[in-house]
């Protein structure tokens, strides 16, 4: 394992200058056009409290300043969310127009948010389990002793969401629901990124090996070529709309958070690889440090969030979930775009996150209805 990585180096170096000049670029042509110059916008701005920190991973909990006082002290059961381990979860806040936290918390729910961190080489030997099964459901503890509640509702964005099920199919998490956003569950699917992982020659013991945890400059460019044509397609469109503060904005925070790269733990990469290699989780006999994981032993209601343009988790990869189950309670909605536009378009903050916001509210509707039945029965 390399503990000095020049390569490393050098991409975390061309990663500013790209930035540099990029906004260079943009502000050049601004002026041509007459338009003032713009600066890089302030991206995961909610407000929130540390509540909880374990090693590298930390457990926030925004605050509801500003919340309407019926809403802000309406009975909520808090949702946590649960974002992949290689990924900076701020996507999800990333601007105040476009940030899925803000539109929740708006509307009255207690809403968290578990950030993995950045890994250190402490972290290569920790496997996939150890994230899902051990760390995930201690953070879901703090979650609902400090909340008051038995339960709590779980947002999963895409591997967050195939790390929430294996916890709650494990029962270690107290799910009350769980929204499945992008989340891979069927990995033998046609999207590239399966095809690459089963590639015969393709041996991730070997990445491991020599790094420890898979850096960015490897794990960046691979996804990247997963759609080539939109590196250059991006540019053509940011020159046609350049002028448009909003757009320019929304652009930058974007490119903040693309090249905000995290790296993959090196066991756990191992584990999540075999995983499309197996495809246990889909086809059963997934065990996890010993654990066995049945889908069928999942029965909180689920709402499954698809995006149809999505190439990292192809709609069938997720859609296969609905039958793997033992719920009586699913919704799906199939968005339009790809796998980010669910928490950064403006479609999703028109139509999906109101439409995710009322269901956890109805099903906290339903719960208490069910209290009341037994406590009257009682």
């Amino acid at each position: 394992m390399n503990t000095f990585d020049p390569l490393d180096l050098a991409f975390r170096a061309g990663q500013e200058l790209y930035k540099a000049g990029l906004l260079s670029l943009i502000n050049s042509r601004r002026q041509a056009r007459g338009r003032a110059p713009v600066g890089w916008p302030q991206v995961a701005s909610a407000p929130a409290d540390l509540m909880w920190q374990e090693g590298n991973a930390r457990l926030v909990r925004y605050r509801r300043d500003g919340v309407p006082p019926a809403r802000a002290t309406a009975p909520s059961t808090p949702l946590l969310l649960v974002c992949s381990l290689i990924n900076r979860p701020y996507v999800l806040d990333l601007l105040s127009e476009r940030s899925v936290v803000r539109r929740l918390v708006e509307r009255g729910h207690d809403v968290w948010l578990l950030d993995w961190g950045t890994p250190t080489a402490a972290d290569a030997q920790r496997p996939l389990g150890d994230y899902a099964l051990e760390q995930l459901p201690r953070a879901a503890a703090v979650v609902t002793e400090r909340a008051g509640s038995d339960r709590l509702h779980v947002l999963g964005y895409c591997m967050g969401g195939t790390l929430s099920l294996m916890a709650i199919a494990a029962d270690r998490l107290p799910a009350a629901s769980l929204i499945a956003m992008a989340t891979p569950v069927a990995l033998h699917d046609e999207g590239l990124l399966s095809l690459w992982c089963r590639a015969p020659g393709f041996d991730p013991a070997e990445l491991a090996q020599a790094y420890g945890n898979v850096p960015p400059h490897v794990l960046q460019p691979a996804f990247k070529m997963l759609d080539p044509v939109s590196l250059a397609t991006k540019f053509v469109h940011l020159d046609g709309k350049v002028e448009d503060d909003d757009f320019v904005r929304f652009f930058l925070a974007m490119e903040t958070w693309l090249e905000d790269s995290v790296a993959f733990p090196g066991r756990a990469f191992i584990d999540w690889v075999q995983l499309y290699r197996s495809d246990a989780l889909a086809k059963g006999g997934l065990v996890l440090d010993g654990v066995p994981i049945d889908l069928g032993r999942v029965h909180c209601p689920l709402f499954h969030v698809i995006a149809d343009g999505d190439y990292i988790t192809p709609p069938a990869s997720s859609l296969a979930l609905e039958k793997l189950t033992a719920a009586q309670s699913q919704k799906t909605l199939r968005m339009p775009g790809g796998h980010i536009g669910l928490s950064t378009g403006r479609a999703a903050h028109e139509r999906l996150w109101p439409a995710v916001s009322d269901w956890l509210h109805a099903n906290d509707a339903t719960a208490q209805q069910a209290a009341a039945r037994r406590d009257a029965g009682a």
